[in-house]
């Protein structure tokens, strides 16, 4: 789909400062943005992070920022997230993945890895060699797997997450995109009954050699170090970053956005509310720091 900002100014009542006539064909956000992209600012600071493309903003984080002469700005008295996600259902509807085709038996002719029975495969999944897919588990499409991985059964990996936002006038909720993928590096475990979201706009990471136990929860966009532990019950929120070598208990959660540094041990039932330094031991709801 290809459109001008022209057309979106009729429909959404922007305020444009730029180039109104630019020529949009994607949608991204503030890393991956180039001069005929569309995204947008939860915040004055990410705000001024573009470099590029069309921005839908917010009338106060427009007047926080200096503007930057590459970018073009979509000012709306609406929630940006909101307006954002009714573009891209309307004019990228054709980029959302294909759920249902099974790619199965192409996979199971490949000798250098092993498949159990009843997994589904969608297209554009690439498995990297010596490594083992459990029996009943669901791999969607644009996802990568490094080699000598081993996921176990009935997980599910590039799953869509919930992604919602309210719009006031109609009292319904609208889907943020998820058109990202996922990428799992080389010597990953991933226990049973744990999912791995897809990324909204980007790819949700896991990093080399990290083991995952049961019945967890990797959120969207999430990046997770090399050589973690991620016991069971863990929930890595939407958008976290977990360092290298990080120890997560039975039942911890981090909330949505934050970020736990490398070589810190988060306690069993631990609730991540802020940011973790690196080489701490954090336990408690809401979690707190201890000494080592």
């Amino acid at each position: 789909m290809r459109f001008t900002l022209l057309d979106l100014t009729k429909e959404f009542s922007f305020k444009v400062v730029g180039n109104v006539n630019l020529l949009i064909d994607n949608l991204s956000s503030n890393k991956m943005m180039n001069k005929n992209s569309l995204g947008w600012a939860k915040n004055h600071n990410i705000l001024s992070s573009f470099s590029s493309g069309a921005i839908i903003c917010s009338v106060k984080d427009f007047k926080k920022i200096k503007q930057n002469q590459k970018v073009t700005y979509l000012i709306s008295q609406e929630n940006p997230r909101l307006i954002f996600s009714k573009i891209a259902n309307h004019y990228f509807s054709s980029r959302k993945v294909d759920s249902h085709t099974n790619y199965y038996e192409t996979h199971k002719q490949n000798n250098k890895i092993k498949i159990g029975q009843n997994a589904f495969i969608g297209e554009n999944v690439s498995i990297g060699e010596n490594t083992l897919i459990y029996h009943n588990v669901v791999i969607y499409p644009n996802t990568i797997i490094g080699d000598n991985c081993i996921i176990y059964s009935n997980t599910t990996i590039g799953t869509e997450g919930l992604g919602l936002t309210l719009d006031s006038h109609s009292n319904l909720y609208f889907k943020f995109p998820q058109l990202g993928g996922v990428i799992i590096e080389s010597f990953v475990e991933i226990g049973p009954g744990s999912t791995i979201r897809r990324g909204a706009l980007e790819n949700t990471i896991i990093s080399e050699g990290t083991k995952i136990g049961s019945l967890c929860n990797v959120g969207h966009n999430s990046l997770i170090g090399k050589n973690c532990i991620l016991t069971c019950n863990v929930v890595t929120s939407g958008s976290s970053t977990i360092g290298d070598s990080v120890f997560m208990g039975v039942g911890s959660v981090v909330k949505q956005g934050l970020k736990v540094g490398k070589n810190s041990i988060i306690g069993q039932g631990a609730v991540i509310t802020k940011n973790v330094p690196s080489n701490q031991t954090w336990v408690g709801n809401p979690a707190t720091s201890i000494l080592k």
